[in-house]
Parts: C-alpha cells; structure tokens; sequence
C-alpha cells in the first residue's frame, strides 16, 4: 500500500503532529505500508518564515519528503504546488493531518475528486476546548470546506477511545479507528546520570535540588499557569526549580515570567526554550517530577516520552490518556487546580519511595507505546478504509 501524508509544515516547534508523522512512517515501511510526505516550507503553526534544514524534525531524515512553497495567505499555510503535486501522486490513500489550513483541505478535496480514500487525523484540533477557541475564523473555513472534507473522509483517525467519545457529534457517519503514536523506547532507557548532571550542570548551575519539568509547547491551553501558580504553594524547604522546555507560543513565555515575578518565583523558573535530541533526554533525566495540567490534550506523547524516561508523572484529567494511567497507577491524576496540583507536588517530592514507585509503573505503561507495538492499529485502519472504498466503488450505480 502507498500512502500520501498531508502535513502543514514538518517544523520540530510544531510539536506532535510533525513527529508522529515522520515516525510513523517510519514504522509504517516495516509494516508494508510506503509513505510519501507532502508538506510546505514553513516554519511552524502560524509561522511566516520559511523553514531551515537543523529545523525538520530529525525523524524525517532518509524519507520521501516533497517539500512546496507557501504563497499568500502564508498564515493559511497556501500552496498550489502542493495541491497540484497531490493531484498526480501515484498512492492508494491519502492521510490528511491537521485541519483549517490550505494543505489538509487540498488533501480531503483532491483525494475525493480523484476517488482516492483519505483518512483524517484531527491531531486535537476537534477536542471541545480547542473548537470553542477561535470560532469566528474556524467557522468560516468550516462553512467554506472543512465539513465537507470531514463528512466525506473514509476514516476519522484518533488516538485514544477518550478522544473518540469527545469527537462523536463531529462527522458521526463516518468510521472511526484508534491508533495512538509511539515512541523509540529504546531512546529513553539506560543510564541517565550523566545527561541529568549535564543539565543540571549547564541550566541550574550544579545545583542538586528538586527539579519540576515540563516539556513540550509554552501554550494556554498547557495549563503552564496554573502550573506556576503551584509551583509558588509549594514549602521553600528544599526549595525545588521549574523548568519549562518548550517553544513559545502567542507570548507565553513572557505571560509566565510575568506571572512568576508576581508570585515570587521568578529566580526559581526556567525557560530554556525548545530542547531536542540528548538536551531533552538531559532534562527528562533530571526531573525529580514531570507535570502536565493541561487543558486539553488529545493524547500526549510529551507524557509517554516522561514515563519512558522514568519520569514521576502528573497530569490533569484533561490529557485523554488519564483514565488508562489512573486504571495502571502509572502517574498521578490531579484536577485542573493550583492547591490540588501543588499538594500532590509536595507529596511526591517528600516521598522518595513513591517517586520510584510512580517511576517502574511508568516505564512499564510507556513500553506498550513503542512504535513496534502501535503500528499495527494505524496500518490496519488505512486497510479497512481502502477495503471500504474499493467495496463502494464495485457496488453498480
């Protein structure tokens, strides 16, 4: 089977839907499924400046990538070249990635008109939270192409059966299939006191005291505030860090600098910015705890990258991942509130056993996340629309 990915851009910032992208392709080759990537030059989501070669996710290198100009409106992600490249392409389906931008409209609106099937993955853009978030201009692009594009899909792709139910109002004749995104397991294992020390050493300045972390976009909906606004509950004895790794978005780095100015917390916080590759290892590796109160999180892969890492996790019941780490006590599950959060800081950190605890249950969670054991769903469900699809099409008219 031949399989065209349709991606805004392939920017490391971007966060998830890049990564998964190019590793599942990845993993799709060893399954029989070839992949070719269509995506444009720029530099992220929103972003107006053409990308650089160190800015591709690194698990792109070696596969069939065909990059194309955006034109205006470049905010829209525009590429007729793109489109006419999706017009020719010699695939059985198109996976369509993202929405409300030029190339994953193109992606559902050629595949059809050629009778190619496309699958969609909403990558979150669907999740309740994020659709009640800039109405007026999704609204339109919805009227304009994207209802149609979604009602007329093969297949709806989601990652956990939570974000199914979250999606249900959303094209509800049109099949579902749930694949979560893997990980490199192997990457996360092994000894990490020389990558905690390294970063320890070149961000805290050697300091040897506790180490809260998060990884991943500097976003609202991240719940970095109320993050910040715990981290200032917390007892001053061992007074711990916080270190939030991760590009910034719409100006939050400075909203959080600002908020923990206010709070007192300033000469404790930490924002290196994007770290990739062995500087995130360093970070993971010297996380006394890993936190997340997100806001919505469609899945998470930042979280299952923690726990691979050993990291003592928390998250809020907004990551669709919760109710299966709840069920295997494999992190902890804290409500969306800053003294409910900053109590169960305090605990783990006080607790050196429970860390440890927290830490086995994790690593074993995150295991089943391998892209060795995932692929399998993700493949499967492109051979069940392409079965459809063929099967509509033999029925006479």
């Amino acid at each position: 089977m031949r399989v065209a990915h349709v991606i805004p851009d392939l920017a490391r910032r971007s966060g998830g839907p890049p990564v998964f992208v190019a590793e599942a392709a990845r993993a799709l080759a060893r399954a029989g499924v070839a992949s070719t990537i269509l995506t444009t030059d720029l530099s992220g989501p929103r972003a107006l400046t053409r990308i650089e070669p160190g800015d591709v996710v690194a698990a792109a290198a070696g596969l069939d990538v065909r990059v194309f100009a955006a034109r205006a409106p470049r905010r829209f992600a525009s590429s007729p070249s793109l489109a006419r490249a999706l017009a020719r392409i010699d695939v059985d389906l198109v996976h369509v990635h993202m929405l409300h931008l030029f190339p994953t409209l193109a992606g559902g609106l050629i595949a059809r008109r050629r009778g190619l099937p496309y699958v969609i993955s909403p990558h979150g853009a669907l999740d309740p939270y994020i659709r009640a978030r800039s109405r007026l201009r999704k609204a339109v692009v919805d009227v304009v192409a994207q209802r149609r594009v979604l009602e007329r899909a093969a297949a709806l792709h989601v990652t956990t059966a939570e974000e199914a139910e979250l999606l249900a109002d959303v094209a509800p004749e049109v099949p579902r299939f749930v694949a979560p995104p893997g990980i490199d397991a192997a990457a996360f294992a092994g000894d990490k006191r020389a990558a905690a020390a390294g970063f320890r050493r070149t961000l805290l300045g050697g300091s040897a005291d506790p180490v809260i972390v998060n990884v991943g976009r500097l976003a609202e909906k991240k719940g970095l505030d109320v993050l910040i606004d715990a981290f200032a509950r917390l007892p001053d004895a061992p007074r711990p860090w916080l270190v939030l790794v991760g590009p910034d978005e719409a100006g939050q780095r400075e909203l959080l600098q600002r908020r923990a100015a206010a709070l007192g917390v300033a000469d404790r916080l930490v924002l290196p910015g994007p770290l990739y590759g062995d500087d995130k290892l360093g970070a993971l590796a010297a996380a006394s705890v890993w936190a997340l109160p997100s806001r919505s999180e469609n899945f998470g892969i930042a979280v299952i990258e923690a726990l691979a890492a050993g990291c003592p996790t928390i998250v809020s019941p907004h990551v669709n991942l919760a109710p299966a780490l709840a069920a295997d006590a494999a992190a902890r599950v804290v409500p969306l509130q800053a003294d409910a959060l900053a109590a169960e800081l305090a605990a783990l950190l006080a607790d050196a056993p429970a860390r440890r605890q927290l830490s086995a249950r994790g690593v074993s969670f995150a295991r089943r996340y391998d892209w060795a054991a995932v692929v399998a769903p993700l493949a499967d469900g492109y051979r069940a629309a392409l079965a459809r699809s063929r099967a509509r099409r033999s029925v006479p008219a």
